[in-house]
C-alpha cells in the first residue's frame, strides 16, 4: 500500500495524524466534551441491557415433562466443537477490529469508530437478553439431556411422563444447561456480531457503488459463512436441535441488523455515501475543522467531510461523482437529492 490513497480511500497514517490527537484546540476539546455527554444515556442503556442479559442467565429454566423413550433427547454428551468463549469473542472483536482498521488506514475518524463500538455493544446486549429470556421461558431439552440427567428409572410410569425429579445428576448448573436448548446461543451470538461486521464492511467498501466488484461480495459473505459454520456445529455435537439453530440464527441476524442501523445508514442505498455513520450530534464547525488539500478541494482530515456544520443544521455534502481522483470519486450515480433520512438536509456541491 502506497502513501497515496488507493481506490478505497486507504492510506498509511502519517506522523501529523498522530500529532493531531494531542494538538486539540480549546474550542474542539469543549465540543468533544459536549459530544461525550450526549452519548452518556446511550452507554447507560447499553450497560444496563448487557447486565440484564447476564442476570437472566442466572434464573432457572422452565422444567418440562419428558418421556424416557423420546429419541430426540437420547444422544450422548460430547465436548463442543466450538468452545463457549469463541462466539462472543468473534462477535465483539470482528466489528471492532474492522473499525480500527478503517480508523488507522482511511479517515482517522473517531466518530465512526465510536459509533461502531457503541452499536455492537447495543446489539450484543439486546441479543444476549432476548436469547436468555427465551431459553429460560421455553425450557426445551437438549438432544443430550438424558445423558446429563442420568435418570434413576428406565421406563415411564404407565400413561405418564416424568420430570427432572427422576434425575440423579447432582450438578444443577449442568442439568439446567440441558434445559436451555431453544434458541441456540452460539448461533445467535455468531450471527449478531458477524451480521453487524458484514454490514459494516459492505458499507465501508462501498458495496453500493453499483460497479459489481466480486471481491466486495466475498468480503461481505465471509463473516456470514463463518457464522453459519459456528451455528451448524451445534447440531454436529448434539448440543442443539436444528430448529434451535435456525431460530438463534434469525434472532442474532435481525438484532445485528437493528444494532447497525441504529448508528449507520443502509449499506446498500446507492443514493447516499454509506461509509459514514449518522452525523455527529454536535458536529465540528467549519472554522474549527483542520483541512488538507485533496484534488483542489478543502477536505477535513480529522473529521468526516460529510458532517460539517453549516449554520444551525447539518450538511451532508454529496461528493462529485465525476471527480477523477480516488479521494473524491465515490460513484454516487444518482444526481438528485436522496429521498431518505438525509433529504431534510440540503446537499451542497463541493467547491
Amino acid at each position: 500500500m502506497s502513501t497515496k490513497e488507493d481506490a478505497l480511500g486507504l492510506s498509511l497514517p502519517r506522523w501529523s495524524d498522530f500529532q493531531r490527537l494531542f494538538e486539540v484546540p480549546k474550542e474542539e476539546r469543549h465540543r468533544r466534551w459536549r459530544l461525550f455527554k450526549t452519548y452518556i444515556p446511550d452507554w447507560i442503556i447499553v450497560i444496563l441491557i448487557n447486565m440484564a442479559g447476564g442476570l437472566f442467565w442466572l434464573l432457572e429454566p422452565r422444567h418440562r415433562e419428558f418421556s424416557l423413550n423420546d429419541q430426540s433427547i437420547q444422544y450422548s454428551n460430547h465436548r463442543s466443537f466450538v468452545p463457549d468463549y469463541v462466539p462472543p469473542l468473534v462477535a465483539y472483536a470482528s466489528p471492532i477490529l474492522s473499525a480500527l482498521f478503517f480508523l488507522v488506514f482511511r479517515r482517522r475518524n473517531w466518530h465512526d469508530f465510536h459509533c461502531t463500538v457503541l452499536g455492537i455493544f447495543l446489539a450484543m446486549g439486546l441479543n444476549n437478553t432476548a436469547t436468555n429470556v427465551i431459553k429460560n421461558a421455553s425450557g426445551r431439552l437438549r438432544p443430550d439431556f438424558l445423558d446429563r440427567c442420568q435418570p434413576n428409572i428406565t421406563e415411564n410410569p404407565i400413561l405418564k411422563l416424568v420430570d427432572y425429579r427422576v434425575c440423579t445428576q447432582t450438578d444443577l448448573g449442568y442439568l439446567h444447561e440441558g434445559m436451555r436448548s431453544f434458541p441456540s446461543g452460539h448461533a445467535s451470538l455468531a450471527f449478531c456480531g458477524l451480521t453487524y461486521t458484514s454490514l459494516y464492511l459492505a458499507s465501508h467498501l462501498r458495496y453500493n457503488d453499483q460497479r459489481g466488484h466480486a471481491y466486495k461480495t466475498i468480503v461481505f459473505f465471509m463473516p456470514l459463512f463463518f457464522a453459519a459454520l459456528i451455528a451448524i456445529s451445534r447440531t454436529a455435537d448434539y448440543n442443539h436441535h436444528w430448529e434451535d439453530v435456525l431460530a438463534g440464527s434469525n434472532i442474532g441476524g435481525l438484532i445485528g441488523w437493528f444494532g447497525y442501523r441504529t448508528y449507520f445508514p443502509s449499506a446498500f442505498d446507492p443514493t447516499i455515501p454509506t461509509d459514514h455513520p449518522f452525523p455527529s450530534r454536535i458536529p465540528k464547525t467549519e472554522d474549527m475543522a483542520q483541512f488538507d488539500k485533496s484534488c483542489g478541494r478543502d477536505l477535513p482530515v480529522d473529521d468526516d467531510p460529510l458532517q460539517i456544520e453549516t449554520g444551525s443544521s447539518y450538511s451532508l455534502r454529496k461528493l462529485d461523482p465525476t471527480a477523477t481522483c480516488p479521494t473524491c470519486q465515490r460513484s454516487l450515480r444518482v444526481p438528485q437529492p436522496p429521498s431518505n433520512i438525509y433529504s431534510s438536509r440540503t446537499p451542497e456541491t463541493m467547491t
